[in-house]
Parts: structure tokens; C-alpha cells; sequence
């Protein structure tokens, strides 16, 4: 391995480090949300928002939503991560114009376990849940439930795209490092 593919494998995994664990932009709990959303549904002369069923289930079709959102994200994630696996494979073959691999294999696994990894994540978060029972005996409790799964999956969302792009710059940075050094 040479000082280049050395050099660029501490980066990336100091980038991957760091990419993983800086988190400014998702909350610290989900209070605040659960508190705006179910103001917006309950009616100031009417009570609270378990008390009225039609409150409760406009409430709860729209905290859906933002679950099928994530879901919708993870799937374009997937999708490009397929598109830039697929991409690397193809210079990274020894028929490939220019060979990346042959220059720089460590540096190539690398960003595939990245890409591999990011896929997993988005697989990870298409997983059916239920919920508990308990969850379900008011509108309150579910909304909180739900807001709660959305914050979780945010934190993922995020990361998945973090090492996607990651991902992308690695390759971009691979392939012009391959072609100044022919």
C-alpha cells in the first residue's frame, strides 16, 4: 500500500468517525414536537386531544406521513448508493480504461464497506414495527410514540447520507488521483 492509499485511508475513516458521531441539527427529544403538532389539532374550547377521536386521527395520519417520508428517502439512499456501488465496480475492473482498483485497491474496499454499510442502515430502517400495546390506548401516547421512531430514524437518515456522500467524494478524489498519477 502506497503513502497515498495510506493517507487516504486514515481520512476516510476519520471523516467516517466524525460523520457518524456530529449530530447538530436533530433534537435532543421530541417534546417540543409532540406538544406543536397536538396544538395544532386540538381546539382551544374542546379539551384534549384524547378526547376527540377525530383530533386524534388527523393528528396521527399526519405523524404517518412523516414516517412514510423517511421510508421514501431511505429508498432514494438506497437507490444511489446501488447507482455509485455500481459505478466503482465498473472502474474498479481490470478491462476499465482506467483501473482504480489496480492503483488503489484498499482505498476501493473502503469506500465499497462505506457504501455497503450505508445500504444496511436504509435496509435496517425498512423494518416493520408494531409498537407496544400500551402505545395505542390514547392518541397522546401513540403521537409521542410515533415522533419518537421518526427522531431514531432521523439520526439514520442522516448518517446513511453522510456516508453516501463521503462515499461519493472518496471516489471523485480515487479517480483524479488515478488519472494525474498515469
Amino acid at each position: 500500500m502506497g503513502t497515498f492509499d495510506l493517507i487516504f485511508a486514515i481520512v476516510l475513516i476519520a471523516a467516517t468517525i466524525w460523520a457518524m458521531t456530529w449530530f447538530p441539527d436533530i433534537p435532543g427529544g421530541t417534546e417540543g414536537h409532540h406538544e406543536a403538532l397536538t396544538a395544532r389539532y386540538e381546539k382551544s374550547d374542546d379539551g384534549a386531544i384524547d378526547d376527540h377521536p377525530s383530533y386524534g386521527d388527523a393528528a396521527i395520519a399526519y405523524v404517518d406521513r412523516i414516517v412514510d417520508r423517511q421510508l421514501t428517502k431511505a429508498r432514494g439512499i438506497l437507490s444511489f448508493d446501488g447507482l455509485i456501488l455500481a459505478f466503482l465496480g465498473l472502474i474498479a475492473r481490470d478491462t476499465a480504461k482506467l483501473d482504480v482498483a489496480k492503483m488503489h485497491m484498499v482505498p476501493v474496499l473502503l469506500l465499497m464497506g462505506l457504501l455497503a454499510g450505508s445500504s444496511a442502515i436504509c435496509l435496517f430502517l425498512f423494518r416493520a414495527r408494531w409498537g407496544y400495546v400500551a402505545d395505542f390506548r390514547t392518541f397522546s401516547r401513540e403521537i409521542a410514540a410515533t415522533l419518537a421512531l421518526t427522531r431514531r430514524r432521523s439520526f439514520w437518515i442522516e448518517r446513511t447520507v453522510r456516508l453516501s456522500l463521503l462515499s461519493l467524494a472518496g471516489i471523485v478524489v480515487l479517480v483524479i488521483a488515478t488519472v494525474v498519477g498515469h
